[in-house]
């Protein structure tokens, strides 16, 4: 008579559904100590600066910072 070794292995397809997908990545560890590299194409990098430059521009708007800086008196005129 011949033996055989059964052993329980895993041979199924699983399929993976949305929240096995999800908390997968929701959950996965990130290493704070790396640093954080981002390539871009030409195209996005060009993008990326123009949003960049827009983003933080120095704005001088001096009719605007008059009229929200003018002094207000509410108890008639100042003699």
């Amino acid at each position: 008579m011949k033996e055989y070794n059964l052993k329980e292995e895993s041979t199924q397809l699983t399929n993976v559904g949305f929240w096995q997908k999800f908390k997968g990545f929701m959950f996965q560890e990130i290493d704070l100590n790396k640093p954080i590299v981002l390539e871009l194409t030409p195209k996005e990098e060009k993008v990326f600066s123009e949003v960049h430059s827009f983003l933080f521009q120095e704005l001088k708007f001096p009719e605007l910072h008059e009229f929200l800086f003018q002094e207000i008196n509410f108890f008639g005129k100042k003699a």
